[in-house]
């Protein structure tokens, strides 16, 4: 008789949109799945309705379950799921996995009812946190995070700053995973030829002919856009023999200040948000993509790029991609060549025009970064790495801990 599949049940805002649930049903080769997540209605995403980015773009092998949060208005830390109680008694699960950081509060609501409903099942969460905070809200974090890293049985990181940060205060090394939270979709983010390119511009609104820059993201000081226009000005200067355009897509506090400079650059250009398969066909256009931020160590709101996913967009579809040094940049990119200093527009011209000069060493980046984002990123790739995590940690449980029965054991010791 066939050995019944682990139950999982994975805990996140982030799986609100079928785009970010795609990862889920790879996964699902291995684990019966149950996935927890906010209702559409009353939430926006870059200023668009949430609902707008949920597409049925693929046949769900998983149950999805829209339970209401409180309060309605809360942020992504600061919300708990009304019904979640309720869930865990109706049924059983072997792994409760939240993606959430240590101090939110669905991530300490999922805990303790986990703790005392299902005190069987291994509990564990996702974060990306990858920087101390400074303050009062840097004392209070230094008492949550010994709490979470003793309360639960594994972690998974986003990157390894965030890994460190989590061994700092206590986690096991040996029960942590260092992987991506979302893979990309290989059939979406694919190669265009040079007559698709054209076409995908045309479509866009964006100049057919020239070279094309381009940034997708949130519009923020922190993503280092005042430094990539900067960088693209001076480029123009220095090939004024050469037609190059500058495309940005997004949305955010930028907006009004770029819509001004875009009505005097003739060759800086707007995108409105658009669903993923928008962001597809944007990134497949491009010649040259540019991920530039740059931390932020003022005040409370500290921050440095967590993983950055718009870069596997980029290299899936085969544009060659450049990154500051920021965060977690370097290490998703994994090409110091590829690989410029955060906040500095004059090493950005320089990067930029390095690539620029020579088509075949361009060719060559890109190459090389499309096949290491089909070896690593892709949604099939990335569930591999959960999944293998996730069943040697349930494998470890029963060795050591054998009081503390699978669902899944404990049905097929009774025929199932």
């Amino acid at each position: 008789m066939k050995k019944p599949r682990p139950a999982l049940l994975m805990i996140g805002h982030t799986y609100a949109t079928a785009f970010s649930r795609r990862k889920l049903n790879p996964l699902a080769d291995d684990f019966d799945i149950t996935c927890v997540t906010w209702p559409l209605e009353g939430f926006t995403l870059f200023g668009l309705p949430l609902a707008d980015f949920e597409q049925a773009d693929h046949e769900p092998r998983y149950e999805l379950l829209r339970l209401p949060v409180l309060p309605q208005n809360g942020s992504i830390t600061r919300y708990v799921h009304q019904g979640l109680a309720r869930l865990l008694r109706e049924r059983s699960f072997d792994v409760i996995l939240v993606d959430s950081e240590p101090w939110s509060f669905i991530r300490w609501q999922a805990c303790v009812l986990a703790r005392i409903i299902q005190p069987q099942a291994l509990f564990g969460e996702f974060t990306w946190e990858n920087i101390e905070r400074p303050g009062l809200k840097g004392k209070m974090l230094a008492m949550i995070y010994p709490l979470a890293t003793r309360t639960h049985d594994f972690s998974i990181a986003g990157n390894q700053a965030c890994r460190a940060l989590l061994l700092r205060y206590g986690a096991d090394a040996g029960t942590n995973l260092v992987a991506a939270q979302l893979g990309v979709e290989s059939s979406d983010f694919r190669p265009a030829d040079g007559e698709e390119k054209t076409r995908l511009r045309a479509r866009l609104g964006l100049p057919t002919g020239g070279f094309l820059i381009g940034f997708c993201g949130r519009f923020t000081p922190a993503k280092g856009i005042r430094e990539l226009l900067a960088a693209v000005s001076n480029v123009i200067d220095h090939f004024p023999q050469q037609e190059i355009h500058l495309a940005l897509l997004g949305h955010g506090e930028m907006n009004a200040e770029l819509a001004a400079l875009a009505a005097t650059c003739p060759w800086l250009h707007l995108l409105a948000p658009r669903p993923h398969r928008g962001v597809a066909e944007f990134m497949r256009c491009l010649d040259l993509f540019v991920l530039p931020s740059k931390p932020v160590h003022s005040g409370p709101d500290v921050w440095e790029e967590q993983f950055g996913h718009v870069l596997i967009e980029a290299m899936a579809a085969r544009v060659p991609t450049l990154g500051s040094s920021s965060g977690a940049i370097p290490e998703v990119i994994a090409m110091p060549e590829a690989i410029f200093t955060h906040s500095d527009s004059v090493a950005l011209t320089q990067m930029i025009e390095r690539w620029m000069r020579d088509d075949s060493a361009r060719d060559r980046l890109a190459a090389e970064q499309y096949q290491r984002t089909m070896k690593n990123y892709t949604h099939e790739a990335l569930a591999r790495t959960w999944s293998t995590f996730l069943l040697q940690r349930l494998e470890q449980q029963r060795a050591h801990h054998p009081q503390r029965e699978s669902r899944a054991g404990g049905e097929a010791a009774r025929g199932g």
